[in-house]
């Protein structure tokens, strides 16, 4: 009769039927029972172990299957779950700093956190998890539960140290940069800048760069980060005790606990730079000696004119007063032309001296030796 009323147009109101509203709470609780078994079923497939711990009762009100298997402790009938079979898992020498970051992150007001440590299996083999939790806290902010999931990171830990294995041991100096900070130096980093790990380490890497190159520095590092350069880029440090070196480095983007950050590789060319300057000297010097014998060769050659002619010259000269001076100016003039162009047929080395408004001219005389 209701449902006729209903759908005759007179009123718009349903009345339940009787029973309704048990139908409905059942239903509702069956989705609930439904959604609870789906998400137990998607934690139990998780590679990650996955937990919730009530602070106020100190036991966990959810765990996945993995959770279970790794840190439960095995009793008649079964396993079983509690704090202290958590505990037993975690390597000795990592309880009380896995603890500390659980109690930071909880008296610290934070929301969330995270350690590495290491878990002992049954076995007695060693592996290394990752621990992330988030912390629920009521309206008055209290903690009142930790949930989090726990990542198995051994191989990555093992490929961590592989790397920095190689790296210290790397003839070429190595760091690591995060936050324009150094991290990691390696030893040969260390050797060629002359300044300890412990003063390396959180302090900015442009402050051991030569002032001139500073900008260059920074600005060709982050574009090696972005990948938007791929060749070294050269440079100069100061190093400890004030020596100047000259320095070939690249760079590339990594991750560096969790984070990222900037691997540095570090060389130390100052050897081949000054192979490069004595080089260049050499030819410079090749191409002077070449120079100054074809302009000896070139102006020797009208030199010898000019004294054959002064020699007929000073005949007619000696008649006439003004002529003999004449004559006697240009054969002192005449000698120094003859002098500088032995120096010049004698250059042995490059030498330079100034000239005018800061330039510098070649130095004939310091260059043969006179």
């Amino acid at each position: 009769m209701a449902r006729e009323e209903a759908g005759s147009g007179k009123g718009s109101e349903k009345h339940p039927l009787p029973g309704d509203a048990d139908n409905r709470a059942n239903g509702q609780k069956g989705i609930v029972q439904t959604l609870s078994e789906e998400f137990q079923r998607l934690a139990d497939r998780s590679q990650d172990a996955i937990y919730q711990f009530d602070i106020e009762s100190q036991s966990f009100t959810f765990f996945n299957k993995l959770f279970l298997e790794v840190y439960g402790s095995d009793r008649p009938g079964g396993k079983r779950l509690s704090l202290e079979s958590v505990f037993e898992r975690i390597h000795p020498d990592d309880r009380l700093r896995a603890r500390a970051a659980q109690r930071d992150t909880i008296k610290g007001g934070l929301r969330e956190g995270e350690v590495d440590y290491r878990i002992i299996n049954p076995d007695g083999s060693i592996r290394w998890v990752q621990d992330k939790w988030t912390i629920t806290r009521d309206t008055d902010g209290k903690a009142v539960a930790i949930e989090g999931f726990i990542r198995d990171n051994t191989r990555r830990r093992q490929a961590e140290e592989e790397f920095f294995l190689s790296i210290q041991n790397s003839p070429i100096g190595c760091y690591i940069v995060q936050d324009a900070k150094f991290v990691y130096v390696n030893p040969e980093f260390v050797r060629i800048t002359g300044y300890s790990e412990s003063a390396l380490l959180g302090s900015y890497p442009l402050d051991i760069v030569h002032p001139d190159f500073r900008q260059k520095v920074r600005a060709n590092f982050i574009r090696m980060l972005k990948r938007q350069r791929d060749f070294p880029y050269e440079f100069q440090i100061v190093d400890r005790n004030g020596a100047v070196k000259w320095i070939a480095e690249t760079a590339t983007p990594i991750q560096f606990k969790e984070r990222r950050a900037g691997l540095g590789y570090f060389m130390d060319i100052t050897r081949r730079k000054e192979a490069e300057k004595e080089s260049l000297e050499k030819e410079k010097l090749k191409a002077i000696l070449e120079l100054a014998a074809a302009v000896g060769h070139e102006l020797n050659n009208p030199l010898q004119v000019i004294v054959t002619c002064s020699e007929r010259f000073e005949k007619m000269a000696r008649a006439d007063a003004e002529g003999e001076k004449l004559y006697r100016l240009m054969d002192r003039n005449i000698q120094v032309l003859r002098e500088k162009i032995l120096r010049i047929q004698n250059i042995t080395r490059y030498a330079a001296k100034d000239y005018v408004q800061g330039q510098k001219i070649f130095d004939i005389d310091a260059g043969s030796g006179k």
